[in-house]
């Protein structure tokens, strides 16, 4: 289980804490909830107050609290708290209105079946994307993504093609917050995040590769929402034996390319 400060909204909250409008137990009670994941679905007052960093009779009133709304419940025999289906009448508003996901899924369908892997659209969430969408070729030996998970803004393709098409105000943010939480390796996280905008400036697209064993390597391509002006990135996930060559760059990444062409035309954005 790992604390959640680096995938808080924001990089700090000490600026909002100082505006006397800022609803303090608000935010923790939703850090509370973020403590909750696919490897952590099940967590005791103990637990959430270690992930958090919240003293733990205040995360015991904060839970007691969410469960009495109906967005945690309480499991007597493990003494443990999990989350309702209560958080989903949340979500749904957000997704329904990303026509985006709509408008993409055929065509990331297709591009998963021709790549044999796995194509996802992901947003921002702090120091990670989550995923929005995503579409698997089942026969692929590739991990299957849920809609929700979330991935390493600093080490993920889908990170690095996020921040190379962010506003460089926005970019110098992440960067710094990225360089907080691991100051030993800033300037090796700078470096990788040059390449990145080098590579995303000349082809338009970034890569990571996974040099383990069984190794995930992915390609990604950012857009902005017109309509919000928020960037969304999709990625094509492939895993190593599956790719000849060259091909991610060769044949994967200029379909990615293409499909993100063809979404933006059919939202209007062309």
């Amino acid at each position: 289980m790992r604390a959640r400060a680096d995938t808080a909204p924001d990089e700090g909250r000490a600026v909002f804490e100082k505006d006397p409008q800022f609803a303090y137990t608000l935010a923790r009670g939703l850090d509370v909830l973020r403590a909750f994941d696919a490897s952590a679905p099940y967590l005791s007052n103990r637990e959430i107050a270690a992930s958090t960093g919240i003293p733990r009779p205040t995360v015991a009133r904060l839970t007691r609290t969410l469960a009495m709304l109906g967005y945690l419940r309480y499991q007597a025999e493990t003494t443990r708290y999990h989350l309702t289906t209560a958080m989903l009448r949340l979500v749904h508003p957000l997704l329904a209105q990303l026509s985006v996901r709509r408008v993409a899924r055929p065509a990331m369908q297709q591009l998963a079946d021709f790549a044999h892997g796995a194509v996802s659209l992901g947003m921002r969430d702090g120091l990670d994307l989550v995923l929005v969408e995503s579409c698997i070729d089942n026969s692929a030996d590739t991990a299957r993504p849920d809609m929700g998970a979330s991935r390493d803004i600093a080490t993920t393709a889908l990170g690095r093609a996020y921040v190379s098409a962010s506003a460089e105000s926005e970019r110098a943010d992440i960067m710094a917050a990225l360089c907080d939480r691991t100051p030993a390796a800033a300037k090796e996280l700078r470096a990788e995040f040059e390449r990145a905008l080098a590579q995303f400036r000349k082809k338009g697209f970034c890569t990571a590769l996974d040099t383990s064993r069984k190794g995930i390597h992915a390609v990604a391509v950012p857009m902005e929402l017109v309509s919000t002006g928020d960037i969304v990135v999709f990625n094509c996930a492939v895993a190593s034996f599956n790719l000849r060559g060259n091909r991610l760059e060769e044949e994967i990444a200029p379909r990615l390319l293409n499909l993100v062409q063809r979404v933006e035309t059919e939202l209007g954005h062309r």
